[in-house]
Formats: structure tokens, C-alpha cells, sequence
């Protein structure tokens, strides 16, 4: 099993996740519109989406998804008025109806320089498999890895993960999440099925000690970046980290092939100033293992850095005399 960052040919498949184990319900409007909010979603700056691809099961290979919403604040504060399950549902809906519930890049520029993002999490369904079933397990083991992936770096100030299984809330809250609010009793109505028990948690900066060892904190207090990578270069690199080609990146993208390499340029003379050598690599034993390994050391060191990749108010450059010198 594998994750990557959802494409807009992956509708299809994601729309037929929202079915089974801890899939977000969704009154019937919502589910018609599906592909069409979807291909929004995936279009917006205030959303990421993980899918999950396994070739190793008879089913479909994309098995699951994961992701998240950057909300606007008055979104999430009429929520917190008046809880109700189905947050995530609530919002889709909202963009059906000409409302504005996410935040714009602009927005999330500034909140990722300041005080922080609202995050909203898509639950991770399970289909028709069993918490116990191994390929449930892989992906309990895969999710933390696809969080860090498609929000480290970021600068949050809480998480909002609603689940709608008994396991998956006891998983999340022995993880450090808190019950905010248990709406199980309410499985079987209004547009929740017999077997969905919403139950709404919350993961904020409080919650968490200082310089706690956690996947999360990695959310909650990044660095700021240097580079200056511009949005175009983010895309571009983001795209590289899991491991699709420049070819793939222009089409994905809607790129040609030189303004990408362009980026790639770009993203090396940037480099260069923070990290030594990088313009000086030079082969390890192939013909073109220079480029292939200026091309990993970069690769490596955003994804070691990913709060390089993410939007944000450019700060000061500080003068290279102090600079820290990376090795």
C-alpha cells in the first residue's frame, strides 16, 4: 500500500470511498453532487487529499482517502455556537449553497505567517473491512505518514477529526486528541446510517506539551522558511515528493515540460543559498547521476523542510553572514 496527493482523475475513485466503515455521511443532495464538489476541492487551495493505492487486493486499487480543510474562522466558531455532527458535511453542503466556509490562499498565507490555520480532517473510511482486517492496520499505519505529508509545515492552531466508529475514536484519543463531542446517540438518524457513531475531537497548540514528541507538534510550531519559493515552485516540488516525473508534474499541473525544469532552476538557485555544495554535486557512477542526485539531495531536503512548500508572507531575508551554514 502507497499514498500519493490526489489528482483530478482520481474523482472517481474517491467519490466511491464515501461508502462503508468511518466514511463522512453526507445528506442525499451532497452525495449527487459529489464529483463536482470534489473537483473544487481538489482545485482549492483550502484542501488537501491523500489517496490510498493497494494493487494487492481484489478490490478497487485506490482503497482509501484522507484530507483536510482549511476553514474560516466564523465556519468554525457558528460550530462550536452549536455543535451538530457532520462538520466536514456541513461544509461541503455550504459550497453547494454559494457559501464561503474555506479559506483563500491569501488567507491562508497569512494565517500560516501568524496566528494559525483551522484545520477540518476527512475521515479515513474503511469500506466494508473490519477494524482488525490488515489492510485496515496498514492504513492506520500509513495515515500519520500522509498527514505529516499533506499538512507538516503548516502552522496550525487546532485539528478537528470527526470519525464515525467506536474504534476509530478510542484510536484517536489514546493518540492525544480530545473529545470535544459524542453524537453516537444519534446513529440512524437524519442522514447518519445505523452504524455511524460521530463523535468530534480535537487536537489544539494547548493540548500539547512543550516541545512534545509528537507527529502533530510538527504542525503546530514549524520553522519559518527561507527559500522564498514561489507558489509555482511549491506546486512543483510538492508534486516531486512522491516521486512523479517532470513529464507527469507538467501534465498534472498544466505545465509544459521547460517551465517546470525552469522551476526545478529556480528551486536550485534558491537551495543553493542554504544548502553548500548543491550547485557543485557531481557523479556517482552513471551518466547522468549529477542531475539525478542534485535533483535527490534537493527532493530530500524539502522533504525534511516541508514548511518550504507550504504558503506564506515572505519574511525579511536575513543577511548569508548569518545564515546557518548546512552541511
Amino acid at each position: 500500500m502507497q499514498f500519493r496527493e490526489a489528482i483530478e482523475s482520481d474523482i472517481p475513485a474517491i467519490v466511491d470511498t464515501f461508502d462503508g466503515r468511518n466514511a463522512l455521511p453526507l445528506e442525499p443532495r451532497v452525495r449527487e453532487a459529489l464529483p463536482m464538489v470534489m473537483q473544487r476541492l481538489i482545485a482549492s487551495p483550502a484542501c488537501t487529499f491523500t489517496v490510498f493505492e493497494d494493487d494487492d487486493w481484489p478490490g478497487p486499487r485506490v482503497l482509501s482517502i484522507a484530507g483536510g480543510l482549511f476553514l474560516q474562522d466564523s465556519t468554525i466558531e457558528e460550530y462550536l455556537a452549536a455543535p451538530y455532527p457532520g462538520l466536514v458535511a456541513a461544509v461541503l453542503a455550504g459550497l453547494l449553497d454559494g457559501r464561503r466556509p474555506l479559506l483563500t490562499l491569501e488567507e491562508i498565507r497569512h494565517a500560516n505567517s501568524g496566528a494559525g490555520l483551522t484545520l477540518a480532517v476527512f475521515p479515513v473510511p474503511h469500506g466494508r473491512l473490519a477494524w482488525g482486517d490488515p489492510k485496515v492496520d496498514q492504513l492506520r499505519r500509513l495515515a500519520p505518514q500522509a498527514f505529516v505529508r499533506g499538512f507538516g509545515g503548516y502552522r496550525l492552531r487546532a485539528i478537528y477529526y470527526e470519525v464515525f466508529t467506536d474504534e476509530t475514536a478510542s484510536y484517536l484519543q489514546a493518540g492525544g486528541y480530545r473529545l470535544l463531542h459524542d453524537f453516537s446517540a444519534l446513529a440512524g438518524t437524519g442522514f447518519l446510517g445505523p452504524d455511524s457513531r460521530p463523535r468530534m475531537l480535537r487536537l489544539s497548540r494547548t493540548d500539547l506539551p512543550p516541545a512534545a514528541m509528537s507527529v502533530a507538534s510538527q504542525a503546530f510550531d514549524p520553522p519559518r522558511a527561507e527559500l522564498g519559493l514561489t507558489l509555482a515552485e511549491q506546486r512543483v516540488a510538492l508534486r516531486s515528493l512522491d516521486g512523479a516525473p517532470d513529464r507527469a508534474i507538467a501534465e498534472s499541473l498544466g505545465l509544459s515540460g521547460e517551465t517546470v525544469r525552469a522551476n526545478w532552476r529556480s528551486i536550485y538557485r534558491r537551495l543553493s543559498n542554504v544548502l553548500a555544495g548543491v550547485d557543485g554535486l557531481r557523479p556517482r557512477g552513471v551518466t547522468t547521476a549529477r542531475g539525478l542526485e542534485k535533483r535527490r539531495v534537493a527532493i530530500e531536503y524539502l522533504r525534511q523542510n516541508l514548511h518550504e512548500l507550504r504558503p506564506s508572507v515572505p519574511s525579511a531575508p536575513r543577511s548569508p553572514a548569518l545564515r546557518p551554514k548546512r552541511r
